[in-house]
């Protein structure tokens, strides 16, 4: 069975960000990759192939893939398998093991944007697939299961109401305030008045105060936990913020340097073109001067360098001049249109 070539430029916008791809590969394999730079073990690739291509890999092959590959030589030899099963299914994809094995995070995550487009245009009639079974139960992935937030929020609110409840409240004693009968020369009636006096001071303010500001003291603390949540929660929501800003800079620098090679690439084959028409012995030829015009052709609104050296060339910004013979003309740079 023959597999459908799929070629896919990093230049596009319907990527997928890291985390949608780890998404992916954790539910189709029951595995656990939290990095795209584990991918450079080749193993997830290899059982991908056999789970779409049944036979592709062979199950001899595939229990010679390494699934918990560690050292560079064993990346290399599950990706030997991935390029024998290719070959298999007549797929044209060059794969760049030298980079792969490295585990550069660009890299890989260049090979696995490709890898996704071509599995969905490849693996069109899903069917019963047990990927832990089909690997003999070994792990897929470095990754493992952390503990969650919510724990750590719950012992730290465990933690709070004992540093509130330890600090015992302020007593004061009533007697002494309320001591102040006058003297009298019998002492058992000097009694009497002790204990009356303090059954109607007990309700006074300065009784009652202490209580207040203890209860109004104690209130706060409580709270203090609430609002510790409440940055833990909007910490979080930060940090989603962030990793998937994170994710849109790796998709805009993956096609920025997709660009970068497009541009430089189809400028040296224009170059490669320009020196050719340029030999001696075609001068004469109309094709080639054909070509040439085609070269040194402007668009409507397409302004040369200011820059102008004194033999009359043209600096196109790169450092890179064109000579025509009958003057100059401008080829390349970041400006240049074909």
């Amino acid at each position: 069975m023959a597999a459908i070539n799929v070629y896919h430029t990093s230049v596009t916008t319907d990527n997928l960000s890291r985390n949608d791809i780890l998404q992916w590969i954790n539910s189709a394999l029951d595995a656990n990759y939290t990095k795209i730079e584990d991918l450079c073990t080749g193993a997830a690739y290899c059982q991908f192939m056999e789970m779409m291509f049944p036979g592709s890999i062979g199950s001899l092959q595939l229990k010679r893939v390494k699934f918990n590959a560690k050292l560079e030589h064993e990346n290399i030899q599950n990706f030997k398998i991935l390029q024998n099963a290719f070959r298999a299914v007549q797929v044209d994809k060059i794969v760049p093991v030298e980079k792969l094995v490295k585990g550069k995070f660009q890299d890989n995550f260049e090979f696995v944007q490709w890898f996704k487009k071509f599995f969905d245009a490849n693996y069109t009639d899903p069917h019963d697939y047990d990927p832990v079974a089909a690997r003999d139960g070994q792990p897929l992935g470095s990754g493992t299961k952390a503990l969650g937030p919510g724990a750590t929020s719950g012992s730290s609110g465990t933690r709070a109401p004992p540093a509130v409840a330890a600090r015992p409240p302020p007593t004061k004693t009533v007697a002494p305030p309320i001591a102040r009968p006058t003297t009298t020369t019998k002492p058992i009636q000097q009694q009497q008045p002790k204990i009356s006096p303090a059954a109607h001071r007990a309700p006074a303010p300065p009784v009652q105060q202490p209580p207040v500001a203890n209860d109004h003291h104690q209130n706060t603390r409580v709270h203090q936990p609430t609002a510790g949540s409440d940055h833990h929660h909007q910490n979080a929501r930060l940090q989603q913020e962030i990793d998937h800003l994170q994710d849109l800079i790796q998709q805009h620098a993956s096609q920025i340097a997709g660009l970068e090679k497009e541009r430089d690439f189809y400028y040296q084959k224009l170059r490669d073109v320009e020196m050719i028409c340029q030999e001696p012995e075609y001068e004469s030829s109309q094709p080639i001067q054909k070509v040439l015009e085609i070269l040194y052709a402007t668009e409507e609104g397409f302004a040369q360098p200011d820059q102008e050296n004194a033999n009359g060339d043209f600096d196109n910004g790169d450092g890179l001049t064109v000579n025509n013979g009958n003057g100059s003309a401008f080829v390349g740079g970041d400006d240049e249109t074909y």
